[in-house]
């Protein structure tokens, strides 16, 4: 069988497409994701409105996947969720970091906070992390982040050629080395164009969901070590699902999930980069096992799996944890939990202040990397 014939194949078993029959019991508690913004008014004020893959494309930011996204795939699935503007007291709410506000007396309710490009939540009684390296205690939980919702895989029929290298994303994420009219021009002698995303926000969802004119994914970023240890896998896990080989920076949320030099090329300088290319072109049947072992690597991160995940979560630690916050003293309701409260909401401000500062300065991950493109 040509290469081209077992690429147009394997494109037929994407596991992003592949919907298993997956019988999960109900949830012990009602579950209430929290947002503030007013673009999702209509489905809060409309629990049972019918909708579609098309609300996806509202989910822009972090504070939009860690509560109406996260929301919408477990509604879709039968679980008691409900998307609110405001917490409610008394009961499960789960709330994105920004979303954590001191004002809304967050202790009357028992608080899951979630964390992304965020300081480290203090509001709150348990904690969300998207990546390992977040977790410290038992009161923090790692999540796998869900693959790109409506993601339009690489189209097959481009075969094996490589002519679009495509970073997804803001511009400035992507290293300034690769950016430079040197790299562009070692790219160019090789017949490869350097595709960056739109940075139009109104087209950037259906931009970073769209991989069919991609021949291979870039994303190598220059972050501090404190910054990068917060990021998640998703660029990686997102080119399995797209069928595109990959050439990414050296970030531990891509090095914990690594198994194989087939996983991914891992690069530090735009020389790095240009010689993975020069393999792949070289090399049609590395350029098919990369896509090959993609989809294989791409099952275990399937929308399915990490629903799995979240049922585990909701239905282990957290209702746990709630049923003993429920059966705390009138005394300690009354009187403990504010205060406590106003320690957090002092952690809350110095954790920012942390964060700001070392978002910014310390030791950067391409930091002695030598470029002479």
């Amino acid at each position: 069988m040509l290469l081209t014939d077992r690429l147009r194949e394997l494109s037929t078993q994407n596991p992003y497409f592949t919907v298993t029959e997956n019988f999960f019991k109900p949830l012990p508690y009602p579950v209430y994701f929290v947002t503030k913004d007013p673009k999702w008014l209509p489905l809060i004020n409309n629990p049972d409105l019918a909708f579609d893959d098309s609300f996806y494309e509202l989910c822009v930011t972090g504070h939009d996947m860690w509560s109406a996204q996260a929301y919408l795939d477990l509604k879709r699935r039968g679980f008691d969720v409900h998307l609110v503007s405001e917490p409610v007291p008394g009961k499960i709410c789960i709330i994105p970091y920004y979303y954590l506000q001191p004002k809304d007396w967050l202790f009357k309710s028992y608080v899951i906070g979630c964390r992304y490009d965020t300081p480290h939540p203090q509001l709150c009684n348990h904690r969300i992390v998207i990546n390992p390296l977040q977790v410290r205690d038992q009161t923090h939980h790692y999540l796998p982040h869900r693959p790109q919702p409506n993601l339009r895989p690489r189209d097959a029929l481009r075969g094996i050629t490589l002519k679009n290298l495509v970073f997804k994303g803001h511009s400035y994420n992507l290293a300034e080395p690769f950016r430079t009219p040197e790299f562009l021009s070692a790219l160019e002698a090789m017949g490869i164009t350097l595709r960056m995303s739109t940075e139009n926000l109104d087209s950037s969802f259906a931009d970073w969901a769209n991989y069919t004119e991609a021949d291979a994914v870039i994303a190598v970023r220059n972050n501090t070590v404190y910054d990068i240890s917060l990021k998640p896998a998703l660029k990686l896990i997102n080119a399995w699902f797209a069928g595109c080989p990959a050439i990414l920076g050296p970030e531990p949320g891509y090095q914990q999930i690594r198994r194989s030099e087939l996983d991914y090329f891992e690069v530090r300088t735009p020389e790095e980069a240009i010689a993975a290319l020069q393999r792949l072109q070289q090399d049609p049947e590395l350029y098919l096992a990369m896509v090959e072992n993609g989809f294989k690597r791409a099952q275990e991160y399937t929308l399915d799996r990490v629903i799995l995940e979240w049922h585990h979560f909701l239905t282990g630690p957290i209702a746990q944890g709630y049923e003993q916050w429920l059966r705390r003293s009138a005394i300690e309701k009354q009187f403990g939990r504010p205060l406590r409260y106003a320690g957090q909401i002092v952690r809350q401000k110095l954790a920012e202040k942390e964060y700001k500062h070392k978002i910014h300065h310390g030791p950067r991950i391409l930091e002695g990397a030598q470029s002479s493109v």
